[in-house]
């Protein structure tokens, strides 16, 4: 098949083995060549360091912006429940209210209330009725019986900038830590020109960048939110005003900064949207794209494939040899650090110290890359000195800082226990690729051969206490071959003592712990 003209990868140099040089340059690989799923991977000096993963069809996406309707109010959960036109309703916080009804009296048709003077933060009840349209953001994508979160604090991102309409807050990301760089960002708020009662944040993405640039976007930004507004106008509830951009613009949008040497994508439609949006928003990258055309999967050919599948391991190897474990569970992340046969350091305490620093690190980037939420608990290596426990806070927060998400952190107790939350957007990475086993229910475990020996006798005594007929037993195959062997003698007991057989078969269609009964007039079904 013919093909346009377009820079190929085979075309840019090849990788070379990290040096001092490079040790911070990047490379951003995009899998988007079948529509169903999309995956972006960010790859460093140190393997794969992000993992984004998306499906085609996926409508509900955090940012996305809808003019909804109040279907319910819970005055016990200080929530209403919002259909914004999806399976399930959208879950909207009063804290998450732009008091005193909800704001953009502008656009919203809403009939007239007498506002309630409560001396603090309105009650729910008293800021939205059963039936008021608002307008509303997705801050958490639905997460399995749970709908999607809302707010009515309303953020939409551009390249540089995040415009607040709702707010009149402006200021500079909190993760542009360079104070000199924060003074020059500053300086450049106090001469863009905002449209009044707007609020608007510099992001790390505008580091080195001017007034000029800066200006544009902004630009762009009020230009949308005024076709949102006109949108919202004239569109009937629940209806999407704005919805963001699939994965490969807000990849670069979001990823793409000057310690990204390469991006490269597998799919020629994509790679000519990428190149658009490059030389409208980030001429200055545009040379760093390429198109991989190779027979080879592009995940395959930079090993992305293989660290994905390393990625859901419960035990996490280190490079000195000791480990993490991790189990999640559905509101607490529990991290375990175990020494191993780890050894560094002349004494006990440099050998914890050093163990600890290199845990912070491993645990904050396996954080990113499971895209893992909630309550996590970390369980460091026991230290006695504080003046240690604050060195391994330190590696960590420099380790989570370049983390998307929103992170709170908490110090090391004395039991060597960090406490912290990451703000969960959307569904782990796991999650999203894996389904439960329907043997075990997620658990990996099952009952072991002794202890289903125990409960089928049990049962089969049950059955002809009351019931003067022959019994079919139907079980897994495994555990009928193991049954039929071990417990054959105690089954022939029973026969002889009740006058009736037992007759056990194999269904592959059940699961290992599942013991089925049936008689002439009866039925049973004992799970385990």
């Amino acid at each position: 098949m013919a093909r346009k003209r377009t820079k190929s990868v085979k075309e840019a140099e090849q990788p070379k083995a990290p040096t001092d040089s490079h040790i911070r340059r990047r490379r951003v690989l995009m899998n988007v060549l079948d529509s169903e799923q999309l995956r972006v991977a960010i790859a460093g000096a140190n393997g794969l360091e992000e993992l984004y993963i998306e499906k085609g069809s996926n409508g509900f996406t955090h940012g996305n912006i809808y003019k909804g309707k109040v279907q319910n109010i819970e005055p016990t959960l200080q929530a209403a429940f919002v259909d914004i036109g999806g399976e399930k309703n959208g879950f909207l916080h009063a804290n998450d209210v732009i008091a005193p009804f909800g704001g953009y009296d502008d656009v919203l048709k809403r009939r007239r209330r007498k506002e309630k003077r409560t001396g603090g933060r309105p009650a729910i009840e008293d800021m939205l009725y059963k039936g008021q349209e608002v307008l509303v953001q997705i801050t958490r994508e639905q997460l399995a019986n749970k709908g999607p979160s809302l707010t009515t604090y309303i953020s939409i991102p551009g390249r540089y900038l995040v415009l607040m309409p709702a707010v009149s807050k402006r200021g500079v990301s909190k993760k542009i830590t360079d104070d000199r760089e924060r003074q020059s960002l500053k300086n450049i708020l106090d001469h863009l020109e905002p449209p009044k009662d707007m609020g608007y944040i510099i992001r790390t993405a505008g580091m080195g960048h001017g007034r000029e640039e800066m200006q544009k976007d902004l630009q762009s930004l009020t230009r949308l939110w005024e076709a949102i507004k006109e949108l919202a106008i004239r569109s009937k509830p629940p209806v999407a005003l704005y919805q963001e951009s699939d994965l490969v613009v807000r990849a670069i949008r979001d990823f793409v900064y000057d310690d990204v040497e390469e991006i490269i994508i597998d799919s020629e439609t994509a790679y000519g949207q990428a190149k658009g949006f490059l030389e409208t928003f980030m001429p200055e990258f545009t040379d760093k794209l390429y198109l991989y055309s190779d027979g080879e999967p592009i995940f395959d050919r930079y090993g992305v494939e293989q660290s994905i599948e390393r990625t859901f391991d419960r035990s996490v190897r280190l490079p000195s040899g000791g480990e993490l474990v991790i189990e999640q569970t559905e509101a607490l992340v529990a991290i375990d650090v175990n020494t191993g046969r780890f050894r560094k350091g002349d004494s006990t305490r440099e050998t914890i110290l050093a163990m600890n620093k290199e845990a912070a690190a491993e645990a904050a980037r396996q954080l990113r890359l499971r895209d893992l939420g909630g309550l996590v608990m970390v369980d460091f290596i026991d230290m006695e000195s504080s003046q240690d426990r604050r060195a391994v806070e330190d590696a960590f927060r420099n380790a989570i800082r370049r983390d998307r998400a929103r992170t709170t952190v908490l110090p090391i107790s004395q039991l060597g226990v960090m406490e912290m939350t990451r703000q969960r957007i959307r569904q782990s990475v796991k999650k999203t690729l894996y389904t439960p086993c329907p043997c075990c229910d997620g658990t990996g475990i099952r009952k072991s051969i002794e202890v289903l020996s125990l409960e089928f006798l049990r049962k089969v005594r049950g059955y002809f206490d009351e019931h003067d007929a022959d019994l079919v037993v139907r079980m897994h195959p495994e555990a009928a071959m193991a049954l039929a062997n071990a417990k054959r003698a105690m089954v022939a007991e029973i026969e002889a003592e009740k006058g009736r057989t037992v007759t056990i078969t194999a269904d592959p269609g059940l699961r290992f712990d599942d013991i089925i009964l049936s008689g002439p007039s009866s039925c049973r079904n004992g799970r385990g």
